[in-house]
């Protein structure tokens, strides 16, 4: 169904109709005819270069600051094209189809029209393009999965295996697309032209390109005759057919130039908007922006044309209900990408320029390519403001990989940024006071080595953190890493530095993780009376924290601290207590409450609090917490009941009920535990360290439910493990710690 016009829409479109009025029959039948599409044919055989991930990010900038159309150069697109979709290949794999699908545009928008190759798409490309296919028919996208499966056919070749079943889910979607754009005429010639419009975007060729540029001016055509005889009968049109026809008034013009500014072809999208009725709709800023990035051409002119775009995908002011889109935003991605790539080749050296393009570029699943971008705008003098900037788009574009799982892409990245974050650490810019702050970039790239099990990665880019920017939580995280690599000595070496960092007065949650560790490690080595002094130093700061003004996750947080310290003295009624206060101040926070539950199940797990765990997940479920909250819940509950060879209640099985991407490991743990998955199959499905870590976790669990004597050795392989931030680790070894016994402080006046 197409959508609703916009009360902003709906404005221009009367205001261009009634210039059409003024203008008479004879200003709107006289449109010269559009003439094909000139495509610059390369001469010379063209060759794909051997791109390798070491060298995508300069490689890829090179790409993209020199739009040239020598053999050499579209040699080089050619490989890194085929990189690209190796990396949207790695994406699907991962279970991430949205980033997936975004990388597999992203090496297809490189190509412009007379580029492609068929040596582009290798059998990783397939793959990618296969994969792409397959989400994007979910989503009803004719036009892009149609240009999909004909590249990808051309890839196969004809007696290629799967070829005949590739030809013939394209001969049933070419029928389908047939019996589909049917209706009255503007129905079927709006139909066509989003079809073709969208196949323009991803098929780099000047038949499809000519083809939906002559379909949307026809709609166009349509749109204004129908709306000519309106004014001059008075008969209404159908309502079909008076839907497309404003449609076509209010978006044809940006539309027809989306097509070709894909391809950087200002002077085409003007072209067969003058010499087609489009003209007569086009809003006068669009018109004005393609004629002076025809004429001039410089960075500022291809600047205005982006500007157009991206005001077409703003969304408007008006009330919920009557905002609704323009433009399909596919059509503004492509208006956008393609002027800003032209504004960046016309100035490589502006910033703004480059930051526009580094955005889009992580957008478009190519991540690496945005610090090589910024890095070569930024200069041998860069300023405070604009190393600010390139540190916020970094930042963006390693965690929008970390969230897919994507490590590699992340390494890449960061890699990448070695020149930004060099001249962040500049005295005179770092006095600035940037945000983000060179440590936090190096803080969330170990946080991604210790994801993926590479402890001895991460551990300097958490020191290198912890000296950039001091703070109890960022010792804290060098200990941990030291503790886990077995370096108790440097792990309180660094706890020391955590009392005496520049917030140990206010962090005072932390400061009490910092006491409560130390406590660990001492007790661990069977030095109890340093235990004992580290215990009662993290009562101390916890009772302050609990104290504390804050949000509820701060207050929520302090409770469940206090209780994980009355816990190891020994006090199961006062910790109790404690978590009850927790779930109290959390219940109007569902962020926070969801996390609180995480917490106090977990420590029921260890202490073998049945009833406690009980409460807790029933809380979260009336609460309706985010689902991985909910099954992580129900599979520890459901791991103490194996444990105490307690009889089930209903509340486990509610908590592992799921929805959504059934290849999801949440959603995997949730059949596991239900006993539709084996321990091996469960094994087996771990995709990443983390997951095996937290497989190994989960089977081992079950083994010691079942009385199996090595399961304690697997539970020490996970409390030994690098992928030390799991809840899993700690739960491991909270589980095999040693017995301690300590009195409560004299005087120790407890909630």
């Amino acid at each position: 169904m197409p959508p609703r016009s916009t009360p902003r829409a709906r404005a221009f479109a009367r205001a261009i109709l009634a210039s059409l009025l003024a203008a008479g029959a004879a200003g709107c039948g006289t449109s010269a005819r559009p003439t094909k599409t000139p495509v610059q044919v390369v001469e010379g055989p063209v060759k794909p270069v051997d791109v390798q991930d070491a060298d995508f990010a300069t490689t890829l900038a090179r790409v993209l600051s020199d739009g040239s159309r020598t053999p050499e150069r579209l040699g080089t697109v050619a490989g890194v094209v085929r990189r690209q979709l190796i990396h949207a290949e790695r994406r699907f794999a991962l279970g991430a189809p949205e980033r997936g699908t975004s990388s597999v545009m992203g090496a297809l928008y490189l190509v412009r029209v007379g580029e492609g190759q068929g040596a582009m798409v290798d059998a990783a490309g397939a793959r990618a393009l296969d994969g792409a296919i397959r989400h994007l028919s979910t989503l009803g996208d004719e036009g892009r999965v149609h240009a999909l499966m004909r590249m990808r056919a051309a890839a196969l070749g004809t007696s290629a295996p799967g070829r005949a079943e590739l030809d013939e889910h394209l001969s049933n979607l070419e029928r389908w697309i047939g019996d589909t754009h049917a209706g009255s005429p503007g129905v079927r010639l709006g139909a066509e032209a989003r079809y073709l419009a969208a196949r323009a975007m991803v098929d780099p060729s000047g038949e499809t390109l000519d083809a939906a540029a002559n379909a949307i001016e026809a709609w166009v055509n349509r749109g204004i005759e129908i709306n000519r005889i309106f004014r001059q009968t008075g008969k209404r049109p159908e309502r079909a057919e008076a839907m497309e026809a404003a449609r076509s008034i209010e978006t044809g013009a940006v539309m027809l130039a989306s097509i070709f500014i894909r391809h950087g072809d200002a002077q085409g999208a003007l072209s067969r908007i003058e010499s087609s009725e489009v003209r007569l709709i086009t809003e006068p800023a669009l018109r004005r922006s393609l004629m002076v990035a025809s004429e001039d051409g410089d960075a500022e002119a291809w600047e205005m044309v982006a500007a157009a775009f991206a005001n077409e995908g703003a969304p408007t002011t008006e009330d919920e209900d009557e905002r609704e889109e323009r433009l399909d935003p596919r059509l503004v991605e492509a208006g956008v990408w393609g002027s800003v790539l032209e504004a960046y080749r016309k100035d490589p050296k502006n910033f703004r320029m480059a930051a526009l393009l580094a955005e889009e570029l992580v957008r478009l699943g190519m991540s690496e390519g945005a610090p090589a971008v910024l890095a070569g705008a930024l200069g041998a003098q860069p300023n405070a403001r604009f190393v600010a900037a390139a540190n916020r788009i970094v930042f963006e574009a390693m965690a929008v990989d970390a969230d897919a799982g994507d490590v590699d892409a992340v390494r890449r990245t960061f890699r990448a940024a070695a020149p930004i974050l060099a001249a962040a650490d500049r005295p005179e810019i770092a006095a600035a006071g940037l945000e983000p702050t060179p440590a936090r970039l190096r803080l969330l790239m170990a946080s991604v080595e210790v994801r993926s099990g590479d402890l001895a990665a991460a551990r300097p880019l958490f020191v290198a953190a912890a000296k950039g920017d001091p703070s109890v939580a960022a010792w804290i995280r060098v200990a941990r890493a030291d503790r886990q690599a077995k370096d108790s000595t440097a792990a309180l070496d660094n706890l020391r530095r955590a009392y005496a960092a520049p917030d140990a007065r206010v962090a005072l949650a932390d400061l009490a993780e910092a006491h409560m560790l130390a406590f660990e490690i001492h007790r661990d080595l069977g030095a109890t009376d340093v235990a004992k002094a580290e215990l009662a130093d993290a009562l101390t700061a916890a009772l302050a924290s609990q104290k504390q003004r804050g949000d509820a996750g701060m207050r929520a947080r302090a409770e469940t601290l206090l209780s994980r310290v009355l816990e190891a003295y020994g006090d199961a009624k006062a910790a109790r207590r404690a978590h009850d206060r927790a779930l109290s101040v959390a219940a109007t926070d569902r962020p926070a409450l969801g996390a609180t539950v995480l917490q106090i199940v977990s420590r029921a797990l260890v202490r073998r609090d049945l009833d406690a765990a009980r409460a807790a997940v029933r809380q979260g479920l009336e609460a309706d917490v985010d689902q991985e909250e909910r099954i992580y819940g129900g599979l520890w509950l459901s791991l103490l009941e194996r444990e105490l060879r307690a009889a089930p209640d209903d509340t486990a099985t509610r908590a592992l009920a799921t929805n959504g991407d059934r290849d999801a490991w949440v959603v995997k743990l949730a059949q596991w535990a239900l006993g539709r998955m084996t321990d091996d199959g469960l094994l087996a499905s771990a995709q990443n360290a983390a997951q095996r870590v937290e497989a190994e976790f989960y089977t081992a669990m079950a083994r010691r439910a079942s009385g199996d004597p090595a399961a304690a050795e697997r539970l020490r392989k996970v409390a030994d493990s690098p992928v030390l931030d799991l809840v899993e680790v700690q739960l491991a070894r909270d589980l095999l710690a040693p017995n301690f016994r300590a009195e409560l402080p004299q005087g120790a006046a407890l909630p």
